[in-house]
């Protein structure tokens, strides 16, 4: 009876470590992901929702959070240097399609990656551009944003509709639960540097006397020999 009472105590405890190690591996997948997600968002000039919702729907045509992040902050970057500098990749959409559509980069100035985004496509649309002409914009624009079209097209009514899967479905993290995760990973940071820091002082004062009292045995053992 003994014998089977620690079997299972020891079984008991296998499991409850187990289970706690999972909780920390998700935990820090989550934090992970939360802070990811307010990087990306950031980079895209997009709240977090927003990037979200779009960084599901581009996962359908094959373009992951990252790349996705990088198209918006070519959007944002682009039509930045048009605005401050009259000069850059869209001087040409600015100068021969803008004024067919009465579309302006003060406009553009104001809105977020998706929405500047969403904005050139339709643009693109209304101009009646071919399909080749509409390759060479997109991607003058940023790379791979070809890919996106699909999603853009219709007055984006695809994107819309898998951001709203998403949000429904409980795919998206909400702004106070990234905020939380950027706390507590900025924490685990700190923690990890104070534990270092510790690690560090020990070290500093138990390695000199493992070291003399490890040449005092040395010197000892010559002695008797």
């Amino acid at each position: 009876v003994a014998s089977s009472a620690k079997t299972a105590a020891l079984a008991v405890g296998a499991v409850g470590a187990a289970g706690a190690a999972a909780a920390i591996a998700w935990t820090k997948g989550m934090v992970d992901a939360g802070v990811q997600v307010q990087r990306q968002a950031q980079l895209a000039n997009a709240s977090t929702t927003e990037f979200q919702k779009m960084a599901f729907a581009a996962r359908s045509v094959g373009i992951e959070n990252d790349k996705l992040s990088d198209i918006l902050k070519d959007v944002n970057d682009k039509v930045g240097e048009f605005v401050n500098t009259g000069g850059g990749p869209l001087q040409d959409f600015f100068k021969n399609i803008a004024p067919q559509v009465g579309v302006t980069a003060d406009q553009f100035a104001r809105l977020s990656g998706p929405e500047a985004l969403q904005l050139y496509y339709t643009s693109l649309e209304k101009a009646g551009l071919s399909q080749q002409q509409m390759t060479f914009y997109m991607e003058a624009l940023a790379s791979d944003a070809t890919g996106l079209i699909p999603l853009l097209q219709g007055n984006a009514e695809q994107l819309k509709k898998l951001g709203d899967v998403a949000q429904s479905s409980g795919m998206i993290m909400s702004d106070y639960t990234i905020a939380a995760s950027k706390e507590l990973h900025d924490n685990m940071g700190l923690l990890s540097g104070s534990i270092g820091g510790v690690s560090n002082s020990l070290a500093n004062t138990a390695i000199p006397i493992i070291n003399e009292f490890t040449n005092e045995l040395l010197h000892g053992q010559d002695g008797v020999s």
